[in-house]
């Protein structure tokens, strides 16, 4: 996944800097990048150059004018992915701070809101682990989620409150609308505040740096040692406060955390590229996209939007991106290539699959006797059963059985009705 991006004048000058981890090594990276670019361009075309290698990572970048949008990325990511990622990023930002950039001199406190953008941005790409994975997750079980998620955005329309979270004792994340350096500042926070001499109080406001200096974090507790937490305005009162996110205690103290299913985060050395079998999910209605493809897909060269057009053809929910590149008969690359830009223009997103099977229970068995199931089919799904409820994806379930994705899912495509396939992750029961 992607660790950092930078932006920054063809001169060196930087105005905005990303990290995913929270470490932030600018010189190192601009200094590494800059000399890179140097020593390649005395031998070829820069405009031809598109990436740049290292001994673990590779830098991606896009021009725009004289501002070059670098990301550092992971040796095994798709180059392809971040080419347009960049490439999004540098309209919106060029958008958002044109009069700025206009200025010879420019102060780059002005820039750090578009931490949101890219954030936002990324998490269009579902092909793309999300920023939330860098955290413990709790997995609530989907009705929990859901009210939890609604009083927490109905309170932060009140007077004074921003955005909330809540989290358990022991830092798992349950729901959030932080941004990520505020979550990151929690964390720490929360930490120190486990083992200090405030960690029996219900209710306090704690401040760090990173917080806007009028603002800081209202921390509550609940019996059940949930923390809810949100951005407040500093001058409001605990009083106040407390009464503002009073519903959300009430919420969070009726959760039943043992029900609870708790998901590690993933690695940050996991490699970024679509996944062959996870699924395309239209935003917008196949056939209004191809009716109008010159506007919707406007900005591609013609043969990727010849591409684009071949691939939107063959997308139904169902077919998975090696039914597409099958179905296409294009390329790993030429697929992610189009993937990438209609994820980028909004009108698909990359799913993963969630496989649910029923109760294997008389009529289950009476099904298989009747399809006249092999063994070999049999054991497929005797292995894969126990994760079939919607909280494991198609990819998790493989590296727990050690069965290759495409046997699991030739196995249970046979299945028919008796599975069905999210593109959410879900909590159905526990096996």
């Amino acid at each position: 996944m992607v660790k950092e991006v930078i932006i920054l004048r063809e001169t060196g000058i930087p105005l905005f800097h990303y990290s995913v981890n929270g470490t932030k090594k600018l010189d190192e990276l601009v200094a590494a990048f800059l000399s890179a670019m140097g020593s390649l361009a005395e031998q070829v075309s820069e405009q031809q150059i598109k990436v740049v290698s290292f001994a673990s990572n590779k830098f991606v970048w896009q021009h725009k004018g004289d501002l070059l949008f670098v990301a550092l990325i992971s040796q095994e990511d798709s180059a392809e992915i971040y080419r347009v990622f960049l490439r999004d990023l540098a309209d919106q930002f060029v958008s958002m701070f044109y009069t700025e950039l206009k200025r010879e001199v420019s102060d780059p406190r002005l820039f750090r809101t578009f931490t949101d953008t890219v954030e936002a941005t990324l998490q269009r790409f579902d092909g793309i682990p999300g920023l939330a994975r860098r955290y413990k997750t709790g997995l609530l079980p989907a009705d929990d989620l859901k009210r939890l998620k609604v009083i927490i955005a109905q309170t932060e329309t009140s007077p004074g409150i921003m955005r909330g979270t809540a989290i358990t004792r022991d830092g798992y994340v349950l729901a959030s609308n932080l941004r990520s350096y505020e979550m990151e500042a929690l964390l720490d926070l929360l930490n120190g505040l486990a083992s200090g001499s405030k960690a029996a109080e219900k209710s306090l406001t704690l401040v760090h740096t990173s917080l806007d200096p009028t603002t800081c974090f209202f921390v509550t507790r609940t019996d059940n040692d949930v923390y809810c937490v949100f951005v407040v305005d500093a001058a409001k009162s605990n009083g106040e406060l407390l009464k503002s996110v009073g519903p959300v205690l009430e919420t969070a103290v009726t959760l039943e955390l043992t029900k609870m299913k708790k998901i590690l985060p993933t690695s940050m050395d996991e490699s970024t590229a679509f996944y062959d079998y996870d699924v395309v999910v239209p935003l917008i209605p196949v056939t209004k996209v191809l009716d109008s493809s010159r506007r919707t897909l406007a900005g591609l060269q013609d043969s990727l939007r010849a591409n684009a057009v071949a691939v939107l053809n063959v997308v139904d929910q169902k077919n998975t991106i090696a039914d597409i590149e099958r179905r296409t008969g294009f390329t790993s690359e030429e697929t992610t290539e189009v993937l990438a830009h209609l994820v980028s223009k909004g009108v698909v997103r990359i799913a993963k699959l969630y496989p649910v099977m029923a109760e294997r229970d008389q009529r289950f068995a009476a099904f298989l006797e009747i399809a006249g199931m092999n063994n070999k089919d049999y054991r497929v799904v005797d292995a894969v059963w126990r994760y079939c409820t919607g909280a494991y994806s198609l990819r998790e379930i493989s590296d727990k059985t050690k069965i290759p994705a495409p046997r699991i899912l030739e196995v249970l495509r046979s299945l028919g009705s008796y599975v069905r396939y999210e593109t959410e992750r879900v909590m159905q029961h526990v096996r």
